[in-house]
């Protein structure tokens, strides 16, 4: 019985766990006008008119792109520690990323 019950707690928690999360800014340091929070799972999302982004939750590695549908040119973010506000100055327009 208290096996069953560890796990089914198991997995109830499993299933409540938030997985990791990107949301980002218009403004320069996470301020500004908020955009949705999207789920790091390696989904392409538009980075139009956003100037910095936040990994929630738990590190994410974040890449950014010059073009639509997650193309041109690439800038490598790095694995982003949970609750960091990461400021985008890259010299170029970011219009896309993915968070993985």
């Amino acid at each position: 019985m208290r096996f069953t019950f560890t796990v089914i707690a198991a997995v109830v928690l499993a299933l409540n766990a938030k997985a990791q999360d990107f949301i980002a800014w218009s403004g320069n340091a996470c301020n500004g006008a908020e955009g949705l929070e999207v789920a790091c799972d390696g989904t392409c999302f538009d980075f139009s008119g956003r100037h910095s982004f936040e990994v929630l939750n738990a590190f994410g590695t974040v890449t950014l792109y010059s073009g639509r549908s997650c193309t041109g040119k690439t800038f490598y973010f790095g694995t982003e520690t949970p609750g960091e506000c990461i400021n985008v100055n890259t010299g170029t327009n970011i219009q896309t990323f993915r968070c993985t």
